[in-house]
C-alpha cells in the first residue's frame, strides 16, 4: 500500500484553514505532518486538532525537515505570497486559500514560482466544492440554453466580527496591506472568479467602492463591479452590512433561454416554459472534484490539472479583474485588465 501523501500546513490565521484540515483528514490518502503560525494559540489549537503533528519553529524547519508533497498555505493575503514562494522553491506543490494574494504583482509573484519550480499551483475556492457549481457551468456553456449573457454574483455577511471570524483572521481582514481594500477583495473574488471562468477576461471594469456603514478603518465595506464583455456582462456585489446569520455567496447565470442558479447541492432552472423554476439535484462531481483532498491527491499524481476557479492562472485574472476594478472606484473611470 503507497504511503499517503504527506501535507504541511503554513499559516493558521485564515479561518478557512480549520474546514481545510477537517476535509484532509477525512482522506486516508493524506496525512499532515506539520504546521506552523506565529500564534500559540492558534497551533495549541492545530495541536490538539493533529494530533503528533509537528509544530514548527520557522517555515524553513517544516519543509526542510518534511520534505511534504504539498503544503496548503492559509495565512494572510500578502503572506501568504511569500509562503507560497517559499514553499515552491522546496519543490512541493502548493494549495493556496483564496482569493490567492493581496493584490496582482503578489498573484504573479506565485505564478512565476511554481511555474519556475514545476510544481503545481492550486487556488482553494470553498465553492467549487459545492456540486451545484459546476453542473450550473456545464450547463450555462454547454448551448442547450442558448447564449451566455449574464453573470450576476453576489458575497456578502454582516462583518467579519458579526459573523464568528476569529480575532486572528479579523485582524488582518480588516489591514489593506495584508488584505487588501476590505470587503473589496474579500467578497468581489468569488464573482470575478466565477466571470473570468466562464466568460474570459473582461474588455473593461467599472466599480464602485466605500465604507457605508463600518466604523472600522477599512476602505470598503461594500463594493459593485460592472465587468463588459463583447456580447455579454458581468455583475458583481459585495458586502460587510448585509444583516444575515452566516456568509452567504450565489450566483445566477443568465442564459437567451434559461435562468440556472447553483444552490450548493441542487439548481434551479427556469425557462420560458417554467419561469417558476424547477429544482433539481445537482448531479455528483467526477470523483477528483468531490473535495479538496481528492482533488489535491490528483493534482499531485498528475491525475488531474487546475480546472475552473482552482486554476491559478483563472484566479490571477480574477485578481486582474479586482485590481482594475478598484482603480475605477477610486478614479471613476472604467479600467482595462491587465
Amino acid at each position: 500500500m503507497p504511503e499517503p501523501m504527506r501535507v504541511v500546513v503554513l499559516g493558521l490565521s485564515h479561518d478557512h484553514v480549520w474546514w481545510n484540515i477537517a476535509g484532509l483528514q477525512k482522506n486516508p490518502d493524506i496525512k499532515i505532518v506539520g504546521a506552523w503560525d506565529p500564534h500559540a494559540e492558534l497551533t495549541a489549537k492545530f495541536a490538539a486538532t493533529v494530533p503528533g503533528a509537528e509544530i514548527g519553529a520557522d517555515p524553513h524547519h517544516l519543509l526542510h525537515h518534511h520534505y511534504p508533497d504539498a503544503v496548503l498555505v492559509c495565512a494572510s493575503n500578502a503572506e501568504s505570497v511569500h509562503l507560497v514562494e517559499d514553499a515552491a522553491s522546496h519543490g512541493c506543490h502548493v494549495v493556496v486559500e483564496k482569493p490567492m494574494a493581496n493584490n496582482l504583482a503578489g498573484a504573479d509573484a506565485m505564478l512565476r514560482a511554481a511555474d519556475e519550480a514545476g510544481v503545481k499551483l492550486v487556488i482553494n475556492w470553498p465553492i467549487c466544492w459545492e456540486p451545484a457549481l459546476w453542473q450550473a457551468a456545464e450547463l450555462a456553456l454547454s448551448g442547450k440554453y442558448g447564449k451566455l449573457w449574464n453573470i450576476r454574483y453576489r458575497s456578502a455577511h454582516n462583518g467579519p466580527e458579526n459573523v464568528g471570524c476569529s480575532p486572528y483572521f479579523v485582524d488582518w481582514l480588516y489591514d489593506e496591506q495584508r488584505n487588501g481594500p476590505g470587503a473589496f477583495t474579500d467578497y468581489t473574488c468569488y464573482g470575478a472568479a466565477v466571470c473570468r471562468w466562464l466568460l474570459g477576461k473582461p474588455e473593461k471594469v467599472a466599480g464602485y467602492a466605500a465604507k457605508l456603514i463600518k466604523t472600522q478603518n477599512t476602505p470598503a465595506d461594500n463594493a459593485v463591479l460592472l465587468l463588459s464583455y463583447d456580447g455579454a456582462f458581468g455583475q458583481i456585489e459585495a458586502s460587510w452590512t448585509q444583516v444575515s446569520d452566516s456568509p452567504r455567496k450565489g450566483g445566477s447565470f443568465h442564459c437567451a433561454d434559461a435562468l440556472i442558479e447553483p444552490l450548493g447541492n441542487s439548481l434551479c432552472i427556469a425557462t420560458a416554459d417554467n419561469p417558476g423554476g424547477e429544482i433539481i439535484e445537482a448531479d455528483a462531481p467526477p470523483p477528483h472534484l468531490a473535495s479538496l483532498g481528492h482533488y489535491l491527491t490528483a493534482i499531485v499524481s498528475e491525475e488531474a490539472e487546475p480546472v475552473g476557479p482552482l486554476d491559478p492562472r483563472i484566479a490571477r485574472d480574477a485578481q486582474a479583474i479586482m485590481e482594475a476594478g478598484w482603480t475605477a472606484s477610486q478614479t471613476g473611470v472604467a479600467q482595462p485588465v491587465a
